[in-house]
């Protein structure tokens, strides 16, 4: 009852002051309609690519053939497993304008058709020569390898079709789960929301500050509530806007077309347990901050390191240590939302439940890092305040 107590004066104080509970509830599903923005066609990128076609073509018959307008047709006809397009296919007059293109942005990579396409095509029916293409770009851009396999593969098709000659490997692709028909924004939807949990820490921290700076901690804890009925209580309470954050940003996801291939419920317990490391953190925090305004400040260490060494934002490779039961155990999984996403992406992408390691990790994680926030925390104010 203590603990409920506390929990009660949490919630009014949280609606006193609703802005911090408001803002870790809001910015979860507004991060959702930021990534889905980014992917606006279907949920997947199309890439632009720019073409010099200079195929002369070739007399076949009586007829003239052009094959590289087809090759042309051929690229701008993959798509995405939704049916967005892959490429944006357009044409330029020569490399240097193809060059322009790429430096301005405007195109990721060039594909160069030479004027003998169609005639090596002609040629490499009977084996006699290769077909030459050149293929280039900015190399160091992230997305340029992504577009080069993309393209190579379908000159690649277009090539085999032509000629009736097969390629040496027999290559099959083969997806996970339902991950071959996920859209990009179904991909990102996993880490973001996990970032909605991770917001917490700055509500954790600064409500636990603000009764540090206004003094009241040191009534509550001379009172029959005790330190862990008051613990108990604002966690309690965090839990629950987290939770509230999660639902929320995974309803907007819903909303704008997100599709899961396991349960949706299997999100809670993961939800829980990361609030739970996120709530410790925030507990580490006000331990070592007397002000609401030094509790933001210093919760910026921590959540950036909690989100985007994690994997949260963008894929974190870390430093592999040891198998433990035919799992890599790596240097970056000491952060709790790392087996969460990974958990997320396992139900949602490939409808696997099949997630006890990641549970098992999160669970340990969580209480550990949260039994660490709340000793260091009554160390600091609680312990002194008695």
């Amino acid at each position: 009852m203590r603990l409920l107590a506390v929990a009660g004066k949490s919630l009014r104080e949280q609606a006193r002051n609703p802005w911090v509970p408001l803002l870790a509830i809001g910015l979860g599903p507004f991060f959702v309609l930021l990534m889905w923005a980014f992917f606006p066609s279907g949920g997947s990128t199309t890439y632009p690519v720019v073409v010099v076609n200079s195929d002369a073509g070739a007399i076949v018959q009586g007829t003239v053939v052009r094959s590289g307008d087809r090759a042309v047709a051929g690229l701008r006809a993959l798509t995405h497993d939704t049916g967005v397009p892959i490429l944006d296919v357009r044409g330029v007059a020569d490399l240097d304008r193809a060059r322009a293109e790429i430096e301005a942005h405007r195109a990721v990579a060039f594909v160069e058709l030479p004027e003998s396409f169609t005639r090596s095509l002609l040629a490499a029916r009977d084996g006699s020569c290769a077909v030459p293409v050149r293929i280039g770009g900015d190399l160091g851009s992230p997305l340029y390898p992504v577009v080069a396999v993309m393209v190579a593969d379908g000159l690649d098709r277009f090539a085999r079709q032509e000629t009736g000659r097969t390629a040496l490997l027999d290559l099959t692709e083969v997806p996970l789960g339902a991950s071959g028909s996920r859209t990009e924004f179904e991909l990102y939807v996993p880490g973001v929301l996990v970032f909605a949990i991770g917001l917490m820490i700055f509500a954790a921290a600064m409500s636990l500050a603000q009764e540090t700076e206004a003094g009241t901690i040191n009534r509550l804890v001379r009172t029959p509530v005790g330190a862990v009925g008051l613990l108990g209580g604002i966690t309690l309470v965090q839990v629950l806007v987290g939770l509230a954050a999660g639902l929320v940003s995974l309803g907007t996801a819903v909303l704008l077309g997100f599709r899961s291939a396991g349960p949706l419920w299997l999100a809670i317990p993961i939800w829980i347990l990361t609030s739970l490391s996120v709530i410790g953190l925030g507990l580490l925090v006000a331990a070592f901050t007397r002000s609401v305004a030094q509790a933001f400040l210093v919760a910026n260490f921590p959540f950036g390191l909690f989100m985007f060494l994690s994997g949260t934002m963008f894929p974190v490779r870390g430093v592999p240590l040891f198998d433990l039961g035919g799992h890599e155990v790596n240097l970056l999984d000491v952060l709790p939302p790392r087996h969460a996403v990974n958990a997320l992406t396992s139900v949602f992408s490939f409808g696997s439940t099949s997630i006890g390691y990641e549970l098992v990790m999160l669970t340990v994680l969580s209480v550990g890092y949260f039994l660490l926030g709340a000793w260091a925390f009554h160390s600091r104010h609680l312990r002194v305040a008695r």
